[in-house]
């Protein structure tokens, strides 16, 4: 058995190759340099084994630029082993941060290759090397390229394949985290890395403004919670937009108030209404019916609820006018 571990090494800085990038604003390298020259570079940069750069890039400019130093360290990330499936999933989840795993998922959507549409097998042979040029790919060849690709399968999408191996369980995480890698300030992204934010929660931080993101990201834990959670409910159709899409759907959709529009016509509002209420009652008599309490008593603390809510105060007034009623009601069949 091979081993597979991700090395780490001392590499001249200008050996390391930079690709296309998704960041194009660095933000202030001297600040990192400086805290690099104070600590030291608490994580490596990350490469594969020809020297081209997967994640680290702010990292390599602040050491190489600023800091002039001549080498750097870095981790040696074997692309095709991860794709091979000789490097687990779940140890690459271990072993690096979610940022670092967006970089890693995009370097193998590029190994991988746009495989929608194509012959797997074929796109294969060009990545394994213990297939021949110009061999057929008959049972021998197959079974062989099954064994060292078994998680690929004719039709996966890359970007699925990517995100299952670079450690994000499910396309959706891996979408949600690329949108923070690519829009989040620095204080988000360093908040996610280090998992104070979720990658769900930073998704949503990094559509607002840079200064919106600031300041959310400088807020105690709770009420950063609690903002997310406002912000999420921007997602929510108003309340006319969900009234409109449950009547043609045909289903409830919840509106950004957190309520429930049903699918149902404005003309038989008014009787399904009624149906509630006439349900409400009886849940009412039921709950009555195995009260010890007389149903007196149960109007008179109604009555007497002491609550800021004028909407609130009203209806239990009138629930305990009802309560009344039927109490007088019983009271007088009792009589007679």
């Amino acid at each position: 058995m091979k081993d597979h571990s991700l090395e780490i090494v001392a590499i001249p800085c200008e050996a390391i190759l930079i690709g296309e990038r998704f960041r194009k604003d660095h933000g202030d390298l001297g600040a990192l340099a400086a805290s690099i020259a104070s600590e030291g570079l608490l994580q490596p940069v990350g490469i594969t084994e020809e020297n081209i750069l997967v994640f680290g890039e702010r990292r390599l400019l602040a050491v190489r630029d600023v800091l002039r130093q001549e080498t750097i360290q870095a981790r040696v990330v074997r692309v095709r082993s991860i794709t091979a499936g000789e490097y687990a999933e779940n140890e690459v989840r271990k072993d690096f941060t979610p940022s670092e795993r967006v970089a890693i998922g995009k370097t193998l959507e590029a190994e991988i290759g746009g495989r929608q549409g194509t012959r797997t097998d074929l796109e294969l042979r060009r990545n394994c090397g213990e297939v021949e040029q110009g061999t057929e790919v008959g049972s021998h060849a197959g079974t062989k390229l099954r064994e060292n690709f078994p998680e690929v399968q004719a039709g996966a999408r890359t970007a699925e394949i990517a995100a299952r191996k670079a450690g994000f369980g499910n396309r959706k995480t891996y979408e949600q985290a690329k949108k923070v890698v690519e829009k989040a300030v620095d204080e988000v992204l360093a908040q996610m890395d280090s998992g104070q934010l979720s990658i769900s929660a930073a998704a949503v931080i990094a559509e607002q403004s840079p200064q919106r993101q600031i300041e959310i990201a400088q807020l105690p834990q709770e009420e950063k919670k609690a903002e997310v959670r406002k912000l999420r409910r921007q997602d929510l159709p108003t309340p006319a937009e969900a009234r409109r899409q449950a009547l043609e759907s045909g289903l409830a959709i919840l509106d950004r108030n957190l309520t429930y529009q049903l699918p149902t016509p404005e003309s038989q509002r008014p009787v399904i209404e009624r149906n509630y209420a006439a349900m409400a009652v009886l849940d009412g008599v039921r709950a009555l019916a195995t009260c010890s309490y007389p149903a007196a008593d149960i109007a008179a603390a109604i009555a007497s609820l002491d609550t800021p809510d004028m909407d609130f105060a009203g209806l239990c007034c009138r629930a305990a006018a009802f309560l009344q009623t039927v109490n007088q009601e019983i009271t007088s069949h009792e009589s007679n």
